[in-house]
This record gives C-alpha cells, structure tokens and sequence, in this order.
C-alpha cells in the first residue's frame, strides 16, 4: 500500500479534529499556527483547507481567515437523506451475503461503542457505530456507497456528536444494535430485514433543543426545520 502524502495527512487530521468537535464550529485556524503544530510547510495545509471547503467543513475568507464552518441544519438533512437511500439500498445485498464472519464483526464494534458508552469516549463510539454500520456496505461489496457517505457527513456527524453526549442516547443505540446482532445471529431474514430498516429510519434526534443548547454552533438558516427530529447514529 502506498505512503499517503504529507496532504493527506494533514487533512485527515483536521478533519477528524473538526468532526469531533476539537476544532469548534465557528473557531478560526491559522494556516501557519497548524502548520507549525504539524511540522508541515504551509503548503499541504492550504491544500487541505481547499479539500476542506469542498465538504463544507471549512468557510475560506480570501485574505482575511479560514473558520470552521457552523453546523447547517438543512445540510444535516441533505447529507442523511444521501446516508438513509443508499444504507436502505444496501440492505438486502447484504442479507444475501452475510456471513458468521459479518456477525462476528458486527459483535465485535457493539462491544466497542459499550466500552465507549462506558467511559464517555463519544468520539470512540460514533467510530464504533460508522464501523458497524459499515460492514453491510462491505459484506454488500458496495464500499464506493460508503465512501460516498463517508465523503459527504460532515455536518451530520458533528449532530451526532452533540446528540450522543445527551442522556440516553448512546444506550439507545447499543439496544438497536443489539437487537440487530441477535437477530443476525437466530432470526430469520425479514426480521433482521425490519430491524435494519427501522434503526435506519428512526426519528429521535431532537434538533431545535441541540440548537438551544449550542447556540453558536449553528449556521444561518441551522432553524429553518428544527422542529423536525432525525434518526440514526
């Protein structure tokens, strides 16, 4: 496998920085702060930041700054549509081709977003969570659909960030994924077919009140359907 370049590094950094909320929506970066953080020349972080931008992640400023971009409702909305369509798509693919190999995977990351639950590491469990859920795309042989999500989640996983650190919200994950599991592993397939298609679909997430409580966190227009409540971790 080839050594990935000095770019990106950088951006992988900055990005998983920004998805977990170290860099704070609405913070300002110094390409040369970052750069000298990093060891880097100026260049690669540049390149980043434009990387950056094309997710949505990063605001750029010509000649002025570069700022964490705030959390948009209604691109939360857009980019779990794209995550719902092709994760339901996915589903009977994978039912065809699972394996005890997938399920034993699949026990693996639950166990992993319960330690995570555990110990308040939400970082870790959203990790463990995007890990489960992506066995189905891999047991499917469909990883250029996960890597379309992967690609376009910026402001949604940072939601889910916020939503999982309120009270219940990770053990209401790891019931689902629970249920999934034993499903998998005993239940027939329109069972486990059910199970999938609802954890999916489930809307739970209260936004208006992560608005109210995270004020500055949200962008212009971040109100615009707060009312409504999305699903999924």
């Amino acid at each position: 496998m080839a050594e990935k370049s000095i770019q990106t590094l950088v951006y992988e950094e900055l990005k998983k920085n920004i998805i977990s909320m170290k860099l704070e929506p609405g913070q300002t970066m110094s390409t040369q702060e970052i750069a000298t953080r990093l060891g880097v020349s100026r260049t690669p972080v540049r390149e980043a930041f434009l990387r950056l931008q094309s997710e949505g992640l990063v605001e750029m400023i010509p000649q002025r700054e570069t700022m964490v971009s705030r959390i948009h409702i209604r691109r939360v909305d857009q980019e779990k549509f794209i995550r719902d369509c092709l994760e339901l798509g996915v589903i009977d693919l994978f039912l065809e081709r699972r394996s005890q190999e997938a399920v034993r995977r699949m026990q693996k990351f639950l166990d992993v977003q319960k330690q995570c639950a555990g110990a308040g590491d939400f970082v870790g469990f959203l990790e463990a969570d995007d890990r489960f859920h992506k066995v189905l795309f891999e047991v499917a042989d469909q990883q250029m659909a996960w890597e379309t999500i992967a690609s376009r989640n910026g402001h949604y996983n940072r939601l889910r960030i916020l939503y999982v650190r309120t009270e219940h919200a990770a053990d209401s994950s790891v019931r689902q994924h629970t249920e999934i599991v034993e499903l998998l592993k005993n239940g027939g397939q329109e069972p486990v077919r059910r199970a999938l298609a609802s954890h999916i679909q489930r809307f739970d997430v209260d936004k208006a009140g992560l608005i109210a409580a995270y004020p500055d966190y949200f962008g212009t227009g971040g109100t615009g359907s707060g009312e409504r409540r999305i699903g999924t971790l």
